[in-house]
């Protein structure tokens, strides 16, 4: 019998690839890694885990967690405590940045093409949503500085994904991301980054995140972490690294002080971060995706010649583009029939451009499927263009 409230957002249907959702491969979730974890709080009487959190979050989380992303090399620099908060993930971070920051009718700025689930967060808020142009080295900037001067002083909030977009795969140069910053500071608006991937880099680290860079005392920058990529969605927890007197907004929210965060799975997190876990997962993460992106950007180009792609260095995605003549809503139906999902570019665009262009995702599905399913895919390219 078919249950009417599913475990999982994501449903499998028999004999298709997925290619389309941008989740993590559920074969590699740390069950068994994280049982010494789980164990270990009730062995240990733990009853702090069972409780409402310190306002900031679980204060031991707090401790190991800064510890921890300041010997990352992709940070830089030293994390202190009072820089972090911790919350339910990125999407929960710009959720109530948009809460603190900004009124209805403000106007956020986004990349175009930008992360299409978080379009709607930014609806609820009552916000005016405008796209900036963007290419493999993030938001132009040039561009951006117009776009702001011509919505006057309505721009309150800019988010952005620099390290590993989505849907793009890819990394904002070091100089636009302190251009950037620059213009936070110069037209008084919050930069709110979505750094969900920025640990899972298969070469070298990227540039430090958005908020490590910012220098102003007073902060424009909050960056959005999360367990979710690189540990597991279920744990629901992520964290905002920002200046103290920003995370101080966060801290002293209505909804914070009405009940705090997950402590029960930020105590599993400082376990696992303090026993290496964590640090252990994440090499297996890099090792695991980077296998399949290399194998996908060889079947790109085995199979379908005509895809133009950049290969990414980190995240979970390919951003393909097509000759104009190919309407990706249309290649998505073949696909389909074939055997293989695919998410269409124009989801990914508030104004319907990159009708020509899909993303594909290397994460989710077992590298024996993606060269089976990037086959599929070029099956129902071949149909697409003989018509």
């Amino acid at each position: 019998m078919k249950d009417l409230f599913p475990k999982i957002m994501l449903t499998h249907t028999d004999g298709v690839i997925d290619l389309a959702w941008g989740h993590p491969s559920e074969n590699l979730h740390p069950l068994s890694a994280l049982q010494p974890a789980i164990d270990s709080i009730f062995a240990n009487d733990d009853v702090a885990a069972l409780q409402y959190s310190g306002y900031q979050g679980y204060g031991p989380l707090i401790e190991s967690l800064s510890q921890y992303l300041s010997d990352e090399p992709s940070y830089t620099n030293k994390i202190e405590g009072r820089e972090l908060y911790l919350g339910y993930g990125a999407s929960h971070g710009l959720d109530l940045a948009c809460t603190l920051f900004t009124k209805t009718g403000d106007t956020v700025l986004v990349e175009e093409p930008s992360y299409y689930l978080v379009r709607q967060i930014l609806i609820d808020h009552g916000l005016t949503i405008v796209g900036v142009p963007t290419d493999n080295e993030g938001m132009v900037t040039e561009d951006l500085e117009q776009i702001i001067q011509s919505h006057k002083n309505s721009v309150k909030l800019l988010y952005l994904i620099p390290s590993y977009h989505n849907p793009m795969g890819s990394v904002m140069s070091h100089a636009r991301r302190e251009k950037i910053i620059e213009l936070a500071d110069k037209y008084n608006f919050l930069i709110a980054a979505d750094e969900a991937y920025h640990l899972l880099y298969y070469y070298d680290p990227p540039p430090p995140t958005m908020a490590s860079l910012a220098n102003s005392d007073q902060g424009s920058v909050v960056s959005l972490g999360s367990f979710s990529k690189i540990l597991a969605p279920g744990i629901k927890l992520g964290w905002v690294q920002s200046k103290p007197s920003l995370v101080d907004k966060f801290t002293n929210s209505g909804a914070n002080f009405s009940g705090g965060n997950n402590n029960f799975a930020a105590a599993i997190v400082d376990i696992a971060i303090r026993k290496g876990i964590l640090s252990k997962h994440i090499n297996l993460l890099r090792r695991t995706y980077r296998s399949r992106m290399e194998v996908m950007a060889t079947a790109l180009e085995t199979h379908i010649p005509d895809a133009k792609f950049c290969k990414p260095h980190g995240g979970y995605y390919f951003w393909i583009t097509f000759p104009e003549q190919i309407d990706a809503l249309v290649l998505e139906k073949y696909a389909l029939e074939e055997g293989v999902t695919l998410r269409p570019g124009v989801a990914f665009s508030g104004e319907n451009l990159f009708s020509n262009c899909i993303r594909l995702c290397f994460a989710l599905s077992d590298i024996e499927q993606i060269p089976e399913g990037i086959y599929r895919l070029s099956k129902a390219y071949s149909r697409h263009v003989l018509g």
